[in-house]
């Protein structure tokens, strides 16, 4: 008994970007969206001020596709193999990666031709008004890609022929 608690408790720590597989937390939702992986429901936590913990439900448990939820709140931690979860607090800016195969329809305040994600994402980190971003490959939207800056970051889909990203934002904190 012990030695679980002590697994859980690194776990927690130890890696507190990562998605704690196996557990749920119950409560405090906001918003919920289908979302391909644990990496863009905890991304989407990170760039949204209000979010204090995220849950990723695999697929086939609320639906046949996964289904991100993002809370208000940071419910206690309960042992389900439905889900992976995690704390709005445990995100760092250099956590939130690029989403290959993403797309974050929507939002849109500029777009411009560049030669690839990487100057997309550097664009979107030199723009005050940004909140996310989406680079449309070479072929997809014409012969060169396409940057895409949003002023905050939408839901994600699937989309082979985009690589989108989420400006991290700092969680809100409550004064009551």
């Amino acid at each position: 008994m012990r030695s679980s608690w002590l697994l859980l408790i690194l776990v927690l720590f130890v890696t507190p970007a990562a998605a704690v597989d196996g557990f749920d937390q119950p409560g405090g939702d906001y918003t919920n969206f289908e979302a391909a992986s644990w990496f863009v429901c905890r991304n989407s936590c990170g760039g949204d001020s209000r979010c204090q913990a995220w849950t990723w439900v695999k697929p086939g448990i609320q639906g046949p596709a996964a289904r991100c939820w993002l809370k208000d709140r940071t419910p206690p931690l309960v042992r389900n193999a439905c889900c992976n979860s995690g704390s709005g607090a445990n995100i760092r800016k250099a956590d939130l990666k690029a989403e290959d195969k993403t797309d974050r329809p929507g939002f849109d305040i500029n777009n411009f031709t560049v030669r690839g994600w990487q100057e997309c994402e550097r664009a979107c980190a030199g723009e005050g008004q940004c909140g996310g971003w989406s680079y449309a490959r070479a072929g997809v939207q014409g012969p060169q890609g396409r940057c895409w800056i949003k002023s905050r970051a939408p839901n994600p889909v699937v989309n082979p022929g985009i690589v989108s990203g989420v400006k991290w934002k700092p969680r809100s904190v409550r004064i009551d």
